[in-house]
């Protein structure tokens, strides 16, 4: 089953969780709520694990009510100690919520500053716990933290922004780990194999990632538009990627060797080499062939030297 979202417009402020709890509970006692419906997993508590290497859940049967009544059960449940004693509460007790915000499916959850002691890491944890267990609700369509009314930063100074529960997944069941946004200017062929198009890609990737890699990545993936068509065998390996001096080293498996149908080789190569300079750190890029150079690609390319932009195989139109 789908959990459908509503949107609500409501908005409250500077009243202590547990005393909200109880006023969930009178109100519905009184109105004789029922008991809001998820998908077949139920709905589940996020708490980080003592160790700041996971967020585990616990199945959780909610009171039911308004997508307000149940952020503030949810919240107020989130500060209380799980019955494992190996999770900690998502929300500590020396860090206050100011307020609470719901409009037009945003929720917004301004806390004390005491917020800002916890850094790295476990602050990234606890925000996971906290998001993803609050965007199961009906109404709560994106989530966005503020610190004394300041829109919450990164450890670069960047703003969080508001969040969903996607931009949040779990490494091989052992650690979380925050995704963030960008667009990509990406060069795909065109349908003749002899040319290259630019796009843009809006994508979601995690943080830890560095931004060569990731275009790498997509263009062996192959384009998410109609009307272009990949650049390399979607088994071509990363092995490494690496910039220094404004040369990027692309190290890429022997498959990268075998083209896509009628590409030309200059269509292959410049599709990273465009792609990749699009980033403002990067001015040419050597190619490798498991850790070689001496290497040539089809019957003119040799990967020997590094390769500069070219925009004149790109199709204007």
């Amino acid at each position: 089953m789908t959990v459908r979202k509503k949107h609500e417009n409501l908005i409250w402020s500077h009243t202590p969780l547990p005393v909200l709890a109880v006023a969930v509970v009178i109100v519905c006692l009184l109105a004789g709520c029922k008991k809001q419906t998820y998908d077949d997993a139920g709905f589940r508590l996020y708490y980080p694990d003592k160790d700041n290497v996971k967020v585990v859940s616990v199945g959780y049967e909610t009171t039911g009510g308004d997508a307000r009544a149940l952020v503030n059960e949810v919240l107020d449940k989130l500060r209380q100690q799980p019955s494992d004693f190996d999770l900690r509460p998502a929300i500590p007790e020396d860090i206050p919520v100011r307020s609470v915000g719901l409009n037009d499916g945003l929720l917004v959850i301004d806390f004390g500053t005491e917020y800002l002691r916890t850094e790295g890491r476990e602050e990234i944890l606890r925000r996971a716990a906290l998001v993803r267990t609050l965007d199961q609700i009906d109404g709560v369509d994106e989530i966005m933290f503020t610190v004394d009314e300041t829109a919450l930063t990164d450890t670069k100074g960047n703003p969080v922004g508001m969040m969903t529960a996607d931009m949040f997944i779990d490494n091989a069941g052992n650690e979380i780990n925050a995704y963030e946004r960008t667009r990509l200017v990406l060069y795909y062929a065109d349908e003749a194999g002899t040319g290259l198009v630019k796009t843009t890609e809006a994508v979601a990737y995690n943080s830890n990632i560095s931004m060569e890699k990731l275009v790498s990545e997509h263009l062996i993936q192959g384009p998410l538009s109609n009307g272009v068509y990949p650049v390399a065998d979607p088994l071509v390996h990363i092995i490494s990627v690496t910039t220094k001096d404004g040369i990027c080293y692309v190290n890429l498996s022997k498959e990268f060797l075998v083209k896509q149908g009628k590409l030309s080789d200059e269509v292959a190569l410049y599709a990273f080499v465009n792609s990749l300079t699009e980033l403002p750190n990067i001015n040419k890029v050597q190619f490798m062939i498991d850790s070689e150079t001496e290497i040539s690609f089809g019957d003119h390319s040799y990967l020997n030297e590094p390769f500069e932009r070219n925009l004149e195989i790109v199709d204007e139109k």
